[in-house]
């Protein structure tokens, strides 16, 4: 059930992200507009998301995993509500981004150290894998719902919404049947503040974790916002509108999804190869983007970001929760959750610079620094895994 639920939250997820995105460059009309409603994304989530992992580790998970899809339910249907009586405005979307932070950030943690918890540790890289297929899954499906009901006079964005809202509501009755995922009995008592801490502290001290945390980190703050400027590389480079946007998400996914079935086979001894190519691909993708001539050669790109990213994230997750205590897992999720939070924050002045300069030359400037941090982490890698081999780890 945990995987149905997940399955349908992404759902709701994905679809919202697309409205929302052309709904914001409707209502704002510049790159920086998009970047604004992803900036209270991080904002919220920065604050959100070690509270989320503490949450994970110290509360029942199910509990933890109820409420915030029924906040994902609640924030979409206003927005679909607002739609409906044609009175959104674009503070509207910057406060919805920010429920919806405080809601993904506190879910995340939670699902993923409840999955360890359910598989074991042997089956964790098949699990990750295989709700990054779930999430691709949705990647594609997402787009292709939101554009149904966008190209339909009637249904519009308020279909997207309420549609979502009860996707949401869906995944959270998946979840009430869900084990109650109570944490360890055994477990330090500590006040919340010392338990975040003590998890800072954890992975600071084990080098191969800090630098599974540090990638995730800035790979994501770094790369990770292509995806608010993809309805301007649809809208602006090629005149595709909103459908452009849809497609170019919807092949992302495609690439994703592929991907997903491929890293699901592999074993947490592959995972900093496939991190540190996978990262790689990432950012030729978004290089891709920006220099792409046609829009048939950005769908190309927009496949190689959709595989990277897909790989990227599954073995970020993995590696998470191989090199740590099942006591940690939470905590160590949320951190990896902070790269998200530095995504939000660093769009907007992305958006701001695609604004002076140029998006095409932002897009490679982004694509070029990932590929870099890539390449120097294959040299740490083999540097760490030579003074303190982690179990199971190794880049040959």
């Amino acid at each position: 059930m945990i995987w149905i639920g997940t399955l349908l939250y992404y759902l709701a997820i994905f679809s919202g992200i697309i409205a929302r995105g052309a709904l914001a460059k409707n209502l704002g009309g510049s790159n920086a507009a998009l970047g604004g409603v992803t900036l209270a994304f991080g904002v919220v989530s920065l604050v959100a998301t070690p509270a989320g992992g503490v949450m994970a580790d110290r509360l029942p998970k199910r509990t933890v995993m109820i409420l915030a899809t029924l906040l994902l339910a609640l924030s979409s249907a206003w927005l679909g509500v607002t739609e409906l009586a044609d009175m959104t405005r674009y503070w509207m979307l910057i406060v919805v981004s920010g429920l919806q932070a405080v809601a993904f950030t506190t879910l995340v943690p939670a699902r993923m150290a409840f999955t360890a918890e359910l598989v074991g540790p042997k089956l964790i890289p098949n699990a990750v894998a295989l709700a990054q297929i779930s999430m691709n899954a949705n990647r594609v499906a997402g787009p292709a719902l939101a554009g149904v009901f966008l190209g339909v006079a009637w249904l519009g964005f308020a279909a997207v919404y309420l549609v979502g809202a009860a996707l949401a509501v869906a995944s959270a009755l998946c979840f009430v049947l869900l084990p109650a995922g109570n944490p360890d009995p055994g477990r330090v008592r500590r006040a919340p503040l010392a338990d975040l801490l003590d998890g800072v502290d954890y992975a600071r001290r084990d080098p191969s974790l800090r630098l599974v945390l540090f990638l995730a980190i800035a790979i994501t703050m770094i790369g990770f916002p292509y995806v608010a400027f993809l309805p301007s590389v649809a809208e602006d480079f090629f005149a595709a509108g909103p459908e452009g946007f849809a497609l170019l998400s919807l092949v992302g996914a495609l690439g994703g999804l592929a991907t997903g079935f491929v890293v699901a086979r592999s074993s947490l001894a592959q995972g900093p190869q496939i991190q540190v190519i996978s990262g790689i691909g990432f950012g030729v993708g978004i290089i891709g983007l920006g220099i792409a001539p046609t829009f048939g050669l950005a769908l190309g790109a927009a496949a190689v970001v959709g595989m990277g990213t897909s790989a990227f994230q599954s073995m970020n997750g993995t590696l998470a929760l191989g090199l740590s205590a099942p006591a940690y897992h939470g905590r160590m999720q949320s951190l990896l959750g902070l790269g998200f939070s530095a995504f939000g924050l660093a769009s907007l002045p992305l958006g701001l610079l695609a604004d002076a300069i140029g998006l095409r030359q932002t897009l490679v400037g982004m694509g070029v620094v990932c590929v870099v941090i890539m390449v120097g982490s294959e040299l740490v890698w083999r540097r760490t895994t030579s003074e303190d081999e982690p179990v199971g780890v190794g880049v040959s």
